[in-house]
């Protein structure tokens, strides 16, 4: 926990400032307002119900729910250094790729504000990291850790739903190709293991909520109001959240490099980062984006699962020189493309000043 400690010292800082998370603020409300009935009604209102559990359950309110987050970033942290070591990955290498997503301002901003986004980031970067060594190494326990991860990430957020669909069609393309009847049935079988936990989620939630208030979407409606509104021009808004993913990833130099090097080593394979910039440009669409701080951190965390086994000298380099300016850019292009973000660091340091 010791890389969490700069997390739960920079939530410390913001309470001594009186600072209050905005985001955290209103799930604690939000969590308040639930009145547990013998009937289930309340469903109608408890989407997404892992952070409104942790909200209700865990006592202190947004700081308690901050310092929950805080204490994520280390063993998210931790588990990121441990996959790229398991991949030969030089320990110089790990602590640098490792710190261009620690050392951004946005990582710092939604894991000490924003504990269901931070929550549904860190089970997406589980599911993907399981997703990759399902589909290349044929590990079956990585399936179910993938298709675990999805569902758990869809309970955080219906951004994720997106996710689980993409990987499910991915381990279902990747799975060696025949006619055959054993193989065919392999092939969906992978594509269940990966798919059947956030699908079950969704269309259980819904489920339930159908039958105990007549409606299946209400909770999903009042979890992201922009639902599948296209804000009223339906290729209108797709272009801009084409827009808005592409100046996120201006943020994310890594996942270029290390899409590039994927593509010289396993081409097929660099459809991974095409498939994730996808799905961030699908939820946005639809209405249900983790909005651009947490985009910025998924494309970030991705870049470091996509990073080759045993890089060259000459691929270090390229991945040290992407790292040195991703945490630059973090910095740096904060008022032109992350707004709240500039303000909360501005208002936070300002005020420490």
């Amino acid at each position: 926990m010791g890389l969490a400690t700069p997390y739960v010292l920079l939530v410390a800082l913001a309470g001594s400032l009186s600072k209050a998370s905005g985001a955290n603020a209103l799930l604690v409300q939000r969590a308040a307002a639930l009145h547990w009935s013998s009937g289930l009604g309340w469903v109608a209102r408890a989407y997404p119900p892992i952070p409104l559990a942790l909200a209700r359950l865990v006592p202190g309110g947004a700081r308690s729910l901050a310092v929950l987050g805080a204490l994520c970033t280390g063993w998210l942290l931790q588990l990121t250094a441990e996959r790229l070591f398991l991949r030969s990955i030089p320990p110089p290498t790990i602590a640098l790729l490792t710190a261009s997503v620690a050392l951004v301002p946005a990582f710092w901003f939604v894991a000490t504000t924003d504990l269901s986004t931070f929550a549904t980031l860190c089970f997406l970067s589980v599911a993907l990291s399981g997703l990759l060594d399902f589909t290349f190494n044929r590990s079956t326990q990585s399936g179910f850790i993938a298709g675990i991860g999805f569902g758990l990430a869809t309970m955080c957020s219906l951004a994720a739903a997106s996710f689980a669909l993409t990987g499910a069609l991915a381990a279902f393309l990747v799975t060696p190709r025949s006619h055959a009847p054993r193989e065919i049935a392999r092939r969906r079988a992978a594509a269940t293991v990966v798919l059947f936990p956030s699908a079950a989620a969704v269309m259980g939630w819904g489920f339930l909520e159908w039958r105990f208030t007549g409606s299946w979407t209400r909770s999903f409606v009042l979890a992201d109001p922009a639902l599948a509104t296209f804000g009223h021009r339906l290729w209108g808004s797709l272009g801009d959240s084409l827009a808005t993913t592409a100046r996120d990833l201006a943020f994310t130099p890594l996942l270029v490099v290390a899409t590039i090097l994927l593509l010289v080593r396993r081409p097929w394979s660099s459809l991974a980062a095409a498939s994730v910039v996808g799905c961030t440009v699908v939820d946005g669409w639809l209405g249900v984006g983790l909005g651009s701080p947490a985009t910025v951190i998924l494309l970030a965390a991705v870049s470091l699962v996509l990073v080759p086994e045993s890089p060259s000298l000459y691929e270090r380099l390229l991945l040290w020189s992407a790292g040195l300016l991703q945490v630059a850019m973090g910095f740096g292009g904060l008022s032109a493309g992350l707004p709240s973000v500039s303000h909360w660091l501005s208002h936070l340091f300002g005020g420490a000043g």
